[in-house]
């Protein structure tokens, strides 16, 4: 850092330098946003002596210094406010964004991706939603490695890639649009930050709302950002058209008929259970009952319910508590996570409430356990357990490419201790399923309800295996034998059964 450097530390305006997405290249954004320092001259200007930087504080002297060898130029420190700096920020990694730009996102079916450089980042944005609509995506993946970007959707629970054209530069106006979107601090790049906006989609001359619940983390390589596509179009609110067996659906019926008691659902992320449990609310509403909610986030606006999202000040087991003082038939709990939320939501479904919630495990049968865990008496499962159900979503078989086929031995030997006659069939890809050979999904299904003997097993501490046994004696199917019949019937193929559920003799 030169002598003269050291004297120059007067307070100046941004107005004075010549700053645009030329310096860009000289500091990495993260080492800028993260000191509040910005580049003021181009460092490739052999004219110049020194480079000016902008900063907060002129007397960092460590900080100059690793500004210093980064450049392999003296530099001289001007003091500019942090307004200033952020605006110099903007300007030159392009993070600025003309807030009157979103009037115009306006999403279509008829779109295509153009990444060009020079494009505004609220049009790239426009076209990857679009196209995400289009294609039926549930998840949008924005990504970045060195020197490289990728954008992949989810279609039908797969990742598929889209393009490698996007540039970290277009990565990072991109991600820049999205956060002031959500209402987030676009120059924070050091934490992860979680958001929701909402855009008009027009289809075929109709249009309608869609919402868009967004994740951004900082990486290796910069920003990368998962956008939840919430399409209403595509939530389905109806019991009946679920796609559970006839045999489950009236028993599953039935069970939401109850006026007290605890329903539980259990799967992975992307198994179908908010449908599930929405359906299961709508059928509520439509007997008249008051149904109040606690989701983490609401998902979807249902009519007549009273839904509410967690917070740092509210969580589960609050709204809960609250709710009993409401006066509500039906309370839905987003997921019961500790044991807190686990006693109150027994506490609810004593006094007279049905209460509906989702829980991690493996199996239907398996939330026995996971309650117990979380610290409920088994006395407490077994008097107000209603049932579980297990449900998964797997790929249909394109039929524009479907053909018979014949599975090698080992992939037949994951489910089968002798194979049955049956045809077996595949997609062998087309324009339709994108060469993917499936299109579309479906609903695989496992429903525990406790019998009378069940329950006393229950209550009497009986080990997971044995309320196994017990339930298999009373008519109990498991889920990857519904998932086995969906194969025979030439809906789906072993190989996505294997990858979605599992083999039917994991300990073998």
């Amino acid at each position: 850092m030169s002598e003269k450097g050291n004297i120059e530390q007067n307070f100046s305006e941004l107005a004075l330098f010549k700053v645009s997405a030329n310096l860009a290249p000289y500091l990495d954004i993260d080492f800028c946003t993260s000191n509040h320092i910005a580049l003021l001259d181009d460092p490739a200007d052999k004219d110049l002596e020194e480079i000016r930087i902008g900063t907060l504080n002129t007397e960092d002297k460590e900080l100059l210094k690793e500004a210093e060898a980064l450049l392999g130029k003296p530099i001289n420190p001007i003091q500019l406010n942090a307004y200033e700096i952020e605006n110099a920020l903007s300007r030159i990694y392009e993070t600025s964004i003309d807030n009157d730009l979103f009037n115009e996102i306006s999403l279509s079916s008829s779109s295509k991706i153009d990444f060009s450089k020079d494009r505004q980042p609220n049009l790239i944005l426009q076209d990857i939603l679009s196209v995400a609509l289009q294609r039926r995506a549930t998840d949008i993946h924005i990504e970045n490695y060195n020197n490289d970007a990728d954008l992949r959707l989810r279609v039908d629970g797969a990742l598929h890639q889209v393009t490698t054209s996007l540039s970290p530069i277009n990565i990072d106006r991109v991600i820049a649009c999205i956060k002031i979107l959500c209402d987030l601090d676009h120059l924070e790049r050091k934490k992860s930050q979680d958001g929701r906006f909402s855009a008009n989609y027009e289809d075929n001359k109709n249009s309608r709302k869609i919402d868009f619940r967004v994740s951004i983390i900082p990486g290796n390589y910069g920003q990368e950002a998962v956008i939840r596509v919430m399409d209403p179009k595509r939530v389905i609110l109806d019991l009946n058209k679920l796609g559970m067996p006839k045999n489950i659906l009236k028993s599953y019926s039935r069970m939401v008929n109850y006026p007290s008691g605890l329903i539980l659902t259990t799967g992975p992320t992307g198994s179908g259970k908010t449908s599930t449990l929405y359906a299961s609310v709508q059928n509520m509403v439509t007997r008249g009952l008051k149904v109040m909610t606690a989701e983490d986030p609401v998902e979807y606006e249902m009519k007549k319910v009273n839904q509410k999202s967690i917070n740092e000040f509210m969580g589960f087991a609050d709204y809960i508590r609250s709710f009993l003082r409401q006066n509500p038939d039906t309370i839905l709990v987003g997921e019961i996570r500790d044991n807190d939320t686990a006693e109150i939501a027994i506490k609810a479904s004593t006094t007279g409430h049905l209460v509906l919630s989702s829980l991690h495990s493996r199996s239907a049968i398996g939330t026995i356990s996971r309650l117990r865990n979380l610290g409920v008496p088994n006395d407490n499962i077994s008097s107000n357990l209603l049932g579980s159900i297990g449900q998964r979503l797997i790929r249909k078989i394109c039929e524009s490419c479907k053909e018979e086929t014949s599975p090698n031995k080992e992939t037949l030997d994951l489910f089968y201790d002798k194979p049955p006659k049956s045809k077996y069939y595949y997609g062998r890809g087309c324009d339709k399923c994108n060469d993917t050979g499936y299109n579309g999904l479906m609903g695989v299904y496992e429903l525990f309800f406790p019998t009378n003997a069940i329950s006393s097993a229950i209550g009497s501490g009986a080990p997971t295996s044995e309320i196994r046994e017990l339930a298999a004696e009373h008519g109990f199917i498991p889920l990857v034998e519904n998932a086995l019949e969906k194969v025979h019937q030439g809906l789906t193929t072993l190989e996505e059964l294997s990858m979605r559920i599992g083999p039917k003799f994991p300990h073998a």
